[in-house]
């Protein structure tokens, strides 16, 4: 074995996973030395760590990011990618028929993929530059209709180009109105299907997402003075991307892929920075030739936890070329005003000023440090807070209620992580309650499922309150697309955990009134797309448990996703 993979190994910064593929490679290309079987078990360990390929460039200060340091030398890199270039077991991307299929590809920009990834990539890009040159030239420019909705020059623009394009992106940070232009958007395809039924899909990454589109689009529809032929065609029930394709975990392929193509002239999927490579690739696979994909998302947010950041990718291809016609960036705010410090936190973090977020945080009002070493009272704060769920009458006011505060953290682990901040908060509650510590079931606790039960309707992230039914039953409930509670006994509970606290992970697509954002100490997790996925969280108010060192070093510290989705876009496109 390669020493340093096994170095590697041994000190646990490799899987075994990884580990094994390197092995395997060696004894399937024994001609492919030492040099590429630690570069298959790295570009494997890359690929649980959210990258979708290993860029050789950055290997060195991954692999040290990783290891707090003390990660053995990596071979020179030049030397190395003549080493691979020459390997039996590596494809140049030039290389294109069958008997080219080798495990590894290196790319031209330096980059060494694991076959799939490299193929996902290549299939998602192409799939889009097609469907970018298709215009729809019929419609290219918006009828009167459009025109009457009061609406600004930016989502003008983006109803044109959803008019004129088969795939359209639209980008924007909270408030930016990105529904508010879908609702309309909507409404004009429906006008200009000159009386044809329009089969629209409405989708989001997680559950909780896609109920949270389906409220504000239904919001949003009952502003406009429509036809109810025309509203009729816009759907009340979102679904997630994994019910929307059929992905199942009984089921070895998606229902629906490019053989057999999703039954809607429209799709838009919501919080596609949640997205990952993958399911982009099925997504866009699965979408019909003469169909249009609308994708909205804010690029400043965090990646998908899985591999690729297909969101950062598209914006970066449509600053430069590929793109450019079917992207549109809402920049103003309506939720945050022109003095809003909670707008004016986000969008200094947004662009790594520190000084300018530290200032913020000078004046007391919404957003405000808070020093609790031994988070007494951030627990005491937040069970304060969760009153208004206890308090409620009947489920559907609890999961309302439960949208007023939420506590979110950086970590999982350790005393400021997410586990042990539910456990104190959910112990408080229920000595408030009367529950016994040993009840797992009581009224107004919040759950968090953990894994995807399709059967079930419920998916990883879904976020429910324990309830009794009239009987005395205990039931868990969860908001509904269509704005319906969806329940179900709890002893039918998929694998969940506590929800009064979160991960900034978990609760991407959510949205609350007042988040506690617990950051702990510093560390490489704290970046500045977490900072700000996270204050972008709360409407009205922050209290920020950290330091203004530790918060200093987390905008400062950006998420490193080695990806060359934009390089495959680029080349799709001939650019």
């Amino acid at each position: 074995m390669n020493t340093t993979l096994a170095r590697l190994q041994q000190s646990g910064h490799l899987r075994r996973v990884d580990a094994a593929l390197g092995e395997w490679i060696a004894r399937a290309f024994p001609a492919a030395g030492p040099d590429t079987t630690l570069v298959a078990a790295l570009a494997a360990r890359a690929i649980a760590d959210g990258h979708s390929a290993l860029a050789l460039t950055q290997a060195q200060a991954w692999l040290d990011s990783l290891t707090g340091g003390t990660a053995p030398r990596l071979p020179d890199v030049p030397a190395w990618q003549t080493c691979l270039h020459e390997s039996p077991a590596v494809a140049a991307t030039a290389l294109d028929t069958p008997a080219a299929l080798r495990p590894l590809v290196l790319d031209a920009q330096g980059r060494i993929y694991l076959r799939r990834y490299f193929e996902y990539e290549r299939q998602l890009a192409r799939s889009l530059i097609a469907r970018a040159r298709a215009d729809r030239a019929e419609s290219r420019v918006p009828g009167p209709e459009s025109r009457s909705f009061e609406i600004d020059p930016e989502q003008q623009r983006a109803i044109a180009t959803a008019l004129a394009h088969r795939f359209t992106l639209v980008t924007g940070g909270p408030g930016s109105g990105k529904t508010f232009s879908v609702a309309r958007i909507l409404a004009a395809l429906a006008q200009h299907a000159g009386g044809k039924p329009l089969r629209i899909a409405l989708a989001a990454p997680t559950g909780k997402a896609a109920a949270r589109l389906g409220e504000a689009l239904r919001a949003q529809l009952g502003k406009l003075d429509l036809p109810d032929a025309i509203t009729a065609q816009i759907p009340r029930d979102m679904q997630t991307l994994h019910s929307l394709l059929g992905v199942s975990p009984w089921r070895t392929q998606p229902r629906f892929d490019h053989t057999t193509r999703l039954p809607f002239d429209v799709v838009v999927v919501d919080e596609v920075s949640m997205v990952d490579l993958p399911m982009m690739a099925k997504l866009a696979d699965a979408v019909a030739d003469d169909a249009r994909l609308i994708l909205l998302g804010d690029p400043g947010q965090l990646s998908a936890v899985e591999a690729g950041n297909v969101l950062g990718a598209l914006v970066e291809a449509a600053g430069d070329g590929p793109l450019r016609d079917c992207h549109v960036a809402l920049t103003h705010s309506h939720r945050f005003g022109a003095d809003s410090v909670l707008g004016a936190l986000a969008e200094s973090i947004a662009r790594g000023d520190t000084d300018a977020a530290l200032r913020v945080l000078e004046h007391p009002g919404d957003i405000a440090f808070a020093n609790d070493a031994g988070n007494t009272r951030l627990v005491e704060a937040a069970a304060a807070a969760f009153q208004a769920v206890l308090a409620a009458d009947a489920p559907e006011q609890a999961l309302q209620a439960a949208r007023g505060f939420r506590v979110l953290t950086a970590l999982r682990h350790g005393p400021s992580g997410c586990l042990a901040l539910d456990a104190a908060i959910n112990a408080r509650l229920q000595r408030m309650t009367g529950a016994r510590s040993s009840d797992h079931l009581w009224r107004g606790r919040l759950i968090l499922v953990t894994a995807n039960r399709p059967e079930l309707g419920l998916f990883n992230g879904d976020t429910g309150v324990i309830w009794p039914d009239a009987d005395g039953a205990w039931k868990a409930w969860f908001d509904g697309s269509a704005g319906t509670p969806r329940v179900l006994p709890a002893a039918a509970l998929p694998p969940h955990e506590g929800a009064f606290a979160l991960t900034v992970h978990k609760a991407q697509g959510s949205e609350f009134e007042r988040i506690a954002l617990v950051i702990g100490p510093d560390s490489a997790v704290l970046t500045r797309e977490l900072l700000y996925t996270s204050v972008t969280r709360a409407r009205t108010g922050v209290a920020l448990y950290s330091t203004p060192g530790t918060l200093r070093a987390g905008i400062a510290r950006r998420t490193l996703r080695m990806t060359g989705l934009a390089d495959r876009l680029r080349e799709a496109a001939g650019t």
